[in-house]
């Protein structure tokens, strides 16, 4: 039932037409049952939308808003504005969205509000009611994610009186002299605050430093992470009450600390990223942290550009820069959401506008992933190198961006941590990786129990945030661990798995195998990014010579099928020895896979 790596993901629902074109198996954003106020479909609706879905065999992914049905919450609820994020000056918080609605702009509501809980549920049974598959948390932002320079909050009366049950059931009684808290019975956060002479200005400057420096800060988001987990995990329990095997996913922008919750309830991602015009770089680098990320996690990503990204192709229509985006993404193992029709901007008082993709732009790619399915399920990306990854290192990035009108809350663009930048530039090299993650009292820990024996190269990052036991798991693996300094020092001490020969340049290769089936074929996936913007191709590169190190492959491989995009597989020359197996690939487009047997 869950998102599968073959799978194929409209964006919206289209006609049955689209679907059967790209030979569809999912739908990523089905709306959600809304009044007429807006042109949007009811409940009946909806059900005619999820019945043409399940005619063409595309399971239906419905989904509970936050964000952009505000105004859904103001008809639903009378009492509507106990519902909304407050900041220490007991004002509303506001989202980006510029229209108004019945005189209220868009307001950011609490997700620790009963009312707002009773409106999220209400959502989701009319979605799961109507016969959606799949469900989806849409623009996920929690209250946890109000807690920053952008919003200021949350110093509403249900959180306050949360926050105190929290602190009761928490602190020691020296703990509460310590912080001078008094009566816990009439505690309230926000008069705490106030009467320690912390204005809204100075608690939007400081909230999100790290290590916290307001106090209680710490204590506090542990608070709102412990209720975004619980909820999480609520609309989940709720959902199977209707259906008992329903995958939930959410539009979470994981790569950011507050927002990598519940990991336990979500089956997949359903993600909107940052991608740039070709102008300003051909393959994407946004996604490949988000990619590999997700793989730490052992979740899929069903994704898609955030509507700004699309913008640029409305205007100088360019979809060979598009299948790249496309081709990565099934490259590293996720879904690429098909690019039917993408919402690319609104501004106040004008027409939304819409990308619109051509038919034959896309199709070919997705009937290639169909076709070939046992390319993609089940295989994991092949890694020499492990890198460690802190949750903690990333609170400290975005404490440290304070100082440079970084806002925080919801964020498509992933944070610029040393971290990042690693995966990024071993990407570049070809060199193998997989991140590793070594857990807080947020996020389980993954490298406590990790077999580190495996890995060439261990690569941790100063400052670590590393406890004391996740220290010594490292220095199991001293002679092989590294503290990170750049690329080329860590080429030089790891060695390389893969050469691209002949002179070819910006040709990426992605090794991937089956850890639980050691002899089922190894694949890699070829990406060729010598894009040209002008004439919106790709130059297509001959005669490829691969190398790829028997060290990282552990095997000895003697044939090999090339598979592309819109042509018949062929055999292509595989040569094995002790050292590597060297592969000729007579041309390469943008993208194709090596069957290695």
């Amino acid at each position: 039932m869950t998102l599968k790596r073959s799978d194929v993901l409209i964006t919206r629902p289209c006609s049955m037409d689209a679907y059967r074109r790209y030979r569809a198996t999912g739908l990523g954003w089905g709306f959600l049952p809304e009044p007429d106020r807006r042109g949007l479909p009811p409940d009946e609706e909806m059900m005619r939308d999820v019945d043409e879905a399940h005619r063409c065999g595309v399971k239906f992914q419905g989904r509970v808003e936050l964000d952009a049905d505000w105004m859904g919450m103001i008809d639903f609820d009378s009492n509507f504005m106990e519902s909304t994020v407050r900041d220490l000056n007991d004002r509303p918080a506001i989202t980006w969205w510029e229209h108004t609605y019945k005189g209220h702009p868009s307001y950011h509501y609490c997700t620790n509000a009963p009312g707002y809980r009773h409106y999220l549920m209400y959502q989701l049974r009319r979605i799961m009611q109507a016969g959606a598959d799949w469900l989806m948390i849409d623009s996920a932002i929690p209250t946890i994610g109000a807690l920053n320079a952008r919003y200021g909050g949350c110093f509403c009366r249900h959180c306050m009186a949360g926050f105190s049950d929290y602190l009761r059931a928490n602190l020691s009684e020296d703990e509460i002299m310590t912080w001078c808290i008094g009566d816990l019975e009439t505690f309230d956060y926000g008069d705490y605050l106030r009467e320690r002479g912390i204005n809204d200005e100075m608690y939007r400057a400081r909230i999100l430093a790290f290590p916290p420096v307001i106090p209680l800060a710490k204590e506090y988001f542990d608070f709102q992470w412990r209720e975004i987990n619980w909820l999480f995990r609520e609309f989940k329990r709720y959902a199977r009450e209707f259906s008992v095997n329903v995958p939930l996913s959410s539009n979470s922008p994981y790569y950011w600390a507050e927002f990598m919750y519940a990991v336990d309830a979500h089956d997949f991602y359903t993600n909107e990223m940052e991608y740039q015009a070709p102008e300003i770089e051909i393959l994407p680098t946004e996604p490949i942290y988000t990619f590999k990320l997700a793989d730490a996690l052992k979740r899929i990503v069903a994704i898609t550009g955030v509507p700004r990204a699309f913008e640029p192709c409305r205007i100088n229509d360019r979809p060979g820069h598009i299948r790249l985006w496309i081709a990565q993404a099934y490259a590293h193992g996720h879904v690429f959401m098909a690019p039917e029709k993408m919402w690319t901007l609104r501004f106040k008082g004008q027409p939304d506008r819409w990308y619109q993709s051509k038919r034959g732009d896309y199709e070919d790619l997705y009937h290639f992933v169909r076709d070939y399915p046992t390319l993609f399920d089940d295989y994991e990306s092949v890694e020499s190198v492990a890198l460690i990854f802190s949750n903690k290192a990333v609170r400290q990035y975005l404490g440290d961006q304070l100082g440079s009108g970084h806002l925080g809350g919801q964020n498509r663009s992933a944070p610029k941590t040393e971290l990042v930048k690693a995966c990024i530039a071993l990407s570049q090299a070809n060199l193998p990786y997989r991140i590793i993650v070594a857990g807080d009292e947020w996020i389980k820990d993954d490298l406590l129990e990790a077999d580190l024996s495996s890995y060439r190269a261990i690569v941790r990052f100063e400052p670590s945030h590393l406890t004391a036991e996740q220290e010594a798991k490292l220095q199991e693996a001293r002679d092989r661990l590294v503290t990170w300094s750049g690329a080329e020092d860590l080429l030089q001490r790891a060695g390389r798995d893969v050469a691209v020969g002949g002179g070819a340049k910006d040709i990426t290769v992605l090794p991937r195998h089956q850890p639980s089936a050691p002899e089922a074929p190894v694949i890699a996936h070829l990406l060729n990014s010598n894009y040209d913007p002008e004439s919106d191709r790709f130059a297509t590169v001959r005669d490829l010579r691969l190398s790829i190190a028997q060290s990282m492959l552990k095997r000895a491989f003697s044939r090999a099928a090339f598979f592309a995009p819109g042509k018949p597989p062929v055999a292509v020359d595989c040569q094995g020895t002790d050292a590597d197996t060297s592969i000729l690939v007579p041309e390469l487009d943008m993208w194709g896979v090596l069957k290695l047997e």
